[in-house]
């Protein structure tokens, strides 16, 4: 099943990860799965263009495990007639969702704020409701005034994303690059250290999830082909094709813990 939301009214999500992970595979999965039921998303990017986002969510919208259509075919345009239909489908299906885009190549957080309010009204003008802003990514966020420091700028942005959910009703997705001691590390599980220039985001947050694919660091360490060490990474290599991990260190009001799910990267799918 597709990883699914909607999230509660009010609340502050940290979806977190090293780069190579699907945090914004598993955002996009998530918010399909949102507007699939009927609830409003407004997916703010800021590192990719829509036209990018639009073919990411056709991928995932055409994938089953018998005859998916890639992401990359998607973008560049080979398809075989029978793959446009589905294609053309699925954008219609999309359409029919209530689900908005907007990307920029910057954005500070007040005006974030009035992004959201004027979806808010646009969406409850046509009988929807806002009910989830995904936004990708918090660091390239900038806030409104200019700090001295970076652990600043992100500790007022972490908080006014907190402020932003509870004032307009909605859930806010932030995504968050997590810092590189996670890779220094031989166990390269996440832990809320790990968060990139602030500690503030840990407390604001409603929720914090950290993903890790175990396969993309082992694929990093793969022995040449004849060498006797090759079996052992192969057979373990098997074992994590495919395997996404969701770490939730935290939950406001509710139990920490982990569960496992399907990465499709070339599908830019991922399943619970």
């Amino acid at each position: 099943d597709r990883v699914a939301g909607p999230s509660v009214p009010g609340e502050l999500i940290i979806l977190a990860a090293r780069p190579g992970m699907g945090k914004t595979a598993t955002a996009l999965s998530y918010a399909i799965g949102a507007a699939g039921g009927g609830h409003g998303v407004l997916f703010v990017s800021l590192e990719m263009s829509s036209r990018e986002i639009g073919g990411r969510i056709a991928a995932d919208l055409c994938w089953n495990p018998d005859n998916p259509i890639s992401y990359s075919r998607i973008r560049d345009g080979r398809l075989s007639e029978a793959e446009f239909k589905r294609v053309v489908e699925a954008e219609s299906r999309m359409m029919g969702m209530p689900f908005q885009i907007v990307d920029t190549g910057s954005l500070a957080v007040g005006r974030l704020n009035r992004l959201i309010r004027r979806h808010k009204r646009r969406m409850a003008a046509n009988g929807q409701s806002l009910d989830l802003v995904i936004v990708d990514y918090l660091q390239l966020l900038n806030a409104d005034v200019r700090h001295r420091s970076n652990y600043e700028a992100v500790s007022e942005i972490s908080k006014t994303l907190k402020a932003m959910a509870k004032d307009n009703g909605v859930a806010v997705m932030a995504l968050a690059q997590l810092s590189r001691e996670v890779e220094k590390r031989p166990d390269k599980r996440p832990m809320p250290s790990d968060l990139r220039d602030s500690g503030q985001i840990e407390q604001d947050a409603d929720k914090l999830i950290f993903l890790l694919r175990q396969e993309y660091y082992h694929d990093q360490v793969r022995p040449d082909d004849n060498s006797p060490k090759f079996a052992d990474w192969q057979n373990l290599a098997d074992e994590m094709r495919g395997e996404i991990e969701f770490i939730v260190p935290k939950v406001r009001n509710g139990r920490s813990g982990t569960a496992k799910g399907q990465f499709y990267g070339a599908y830019q799918a991922v399943r619970g």
